[in-house]
């Protein structure tokens, strides 16, 4: 599967770097971007074949995108978030431990005083998760995107001064249900797992009940010798 993955990356590649002249021709006014986004495959990922759609989506939608590649450090994200005075992030992910990594970089985004909007995507990323272990974490907003084209339409939304404070809203929301959702489903998971400990404690004291003590045996009718 892997030697798959990486060769789709390499040819996912070589697409984006042919059809980047076409899309950029015309557009040498910056001004006329709809807003900045910066966008990262987080620390210790190397794929990167969703995060090259995704920049090759918004940049058809009038986006000016900085890709800083794959396996980012969380300060090297933070740090160009700042100094490029971006209007949002967009964090990439395939493998499991992504999901810690994107914790960390808005943690680390928040200690920098940043709230602006983050979205994140990738195969293991989920609303619930975004929900809550990422947004938790954060000042600002965070945003689960399914795929690429959903990322156009949320950055369009969130630029749009009559949508964005609607979305930011609506997103808060559904993220509050989600938490209080996942809480109550963990509670009942809880329950279900002793409920269950207690039957197989059942069943084994029915196989094999305790020995009895020495009170417990039951007193011979006859004591002595008899003849």
């Amino acid at each position: 599967f892997l030697p798959q993955v990486v060769k789709t990356a390499r040819t996912m590649k070589q697409a984006v770097d042919i059809l980047r002249p076409y899309m950029l021709q015309g557009d040498d006014n910056k001004a006329s971007k709809a807003a900045k986004i910066l966008i990262a495959t987080v620390k210790g990922d190397v794929h990167d074949i969703g995060k090259n759609i995704v920049a090759v989506v918004l940049t058809c939608n009038n986006f000016e995108v900085l890709d800083l590649g794959v396996m980012v450090p969380k300060e090297t994200i933070v740090e160009t978030a700042i100094k490029e005075k971006v209007d949002m992030v967009c964090l990439s992910g395939l493998i499991t431990p992504s999901l810690e990594e994107m914790g960390h970089t808005v943690q680390a985004m928040k200690d920098a005083g940043l709230d602006i909007p983050v979205m994140v995507g990738g195969a293991t990323t989920s609303a619930l998760h975004t929900a809550v272990k990422i947004a938790p974490l954060y000042g600002g907003s965070v945003f689960h995107v399914r795929d690429a084209s959903a990322d156009a339409v949320m950055a369009m939304k969130l630029v749009d001064p009559q949508q964005r404070q609607t979305v930011i809203d609506e997103n808060y929301r559904e993220q509050e249900e989600l938490r209080v959702h996942g809480s109550r489903e963990k509670e009942v998971q809880e329950v279900q797992k002793v409920q269950e400990v207690q039957k197989v404690q059942e069943v084994k004291e029915t196989i094999n009940p305790e020995p009895l003590t020495i009170n417990q045996h039951p007193s011979p009718l006859f004591l002595g010798q008899r003849v």
